[in-house]
């Protein structure tokens, strides 16, 4: 369904699938106990096949900007909470394989919902469509379970709710906390940008805004990438929380550049 823009980097499927479990173990783990948990419960194997897919997309994404502890306690969270909403409006099948269900598809989903407001205007290449922006897929997903919620046998959907809904603020409310200079990716999406006209010569403009060189910028850029590099490994071995409100910052300014 989705390429996250990272493939083999030049090696075959084996060594690429090899290096993805070293790096990712809690992630391939996760995949597995919903894969058998589901497959016991008796899912639709679509859904299962789904559910998986999200867990790996969603908690690969957040893990390169959060870290394993992040991608952790989000599953966990969302699929908590979104039960917890499928539980109060249909307690009559909380110990039904349908609740197992709406268990596993609520921590799926609220990591592709972490990891689009943390970094929303990412673009991932999809199938048959091309590039589109990470925001607009969880949108588009989350409105299909909301469109879903009343047809027969689709009670699970609600979770997804509640699940997505705590990956949203989860990450909000931990930009907030950070002190973090940061507004809903999600606000003024339906709103009309100001037209604008500028009376200043565009060339004139172009030459004067020019302050460095090509080689100026690329070093600079390089000398970020390096800054990033170093904190995104401080974020593997130390967590999230590891980092300085500085830290924070820079990491968090990146993803809107993604």
């Amino acid at each position: 369904m989705f390429n996250t823009n990272n493939p083999m980097q030049g090696g075959n499927i084996k060594d690429y699938y090899k290096n993805f479990y070293n790096t990712n173990k809690l992630i391939v783990i996760m995949m597995a106990i919903s894969l058998v948990a589901s497959l016991i419960a008796g899912d639709n194997i679509l859904h299962i096949l789904y559910n998986v897919y999200l867990i790996y997309f969603g908690g690969f994404l957040l893990k390169q900007n959060l870290g394993e502890q992040k991608v952790l306690s989000t599953f966990i969270l969302s699929a908590t909470v979104g039960f917890g909403v499928f539980a109060i409006n249909f307690s009559e099948l909380m110990l039904t394989p349908i609740g197992i269900s709406a268990f596993i598809g609520a921590g799926a989903i609220g990591l592709l919902a972490a990891a689009a407001t943390y970094a929303p205007n990412m673009e991932i290449v999809m199938v048959l469509i091309g590039r589109v922006k990470i925001k607009w897929v969880a949108l588009v997903l989350i409105a299909l379970d909301l469109m879903s919620i009343m047809s027969e046998g689709q009670e699970h959907r609600i979770s997804n709710i509640g699940g997505a809904g705590f990956g949203y603020l989860s990450i909000m409310m931990m930009k907030q906390q950070s002190g973090m200079n940061y507004k809903s990716p999600f606000s003024g999406l339906f709103s009309k940008k100001p037209k604008f006209t500028s009376t200043v010569n565009d060339s004139y403009t172009k030459n004067d805004t020019q302050k460095s060189t090509d080689e100026e910028y690329n070093k600079h850029k390089q000398e970020e990438q390096k800054d990033i590099d170093i904190i995104l490994e401080k974020v593997r071995q130390q967590g999230y929380e590891g980092l300085t409100k500085d830290e924070k910052q820079k990491l968090f300014n990146r993803s809107k550049e993604l």
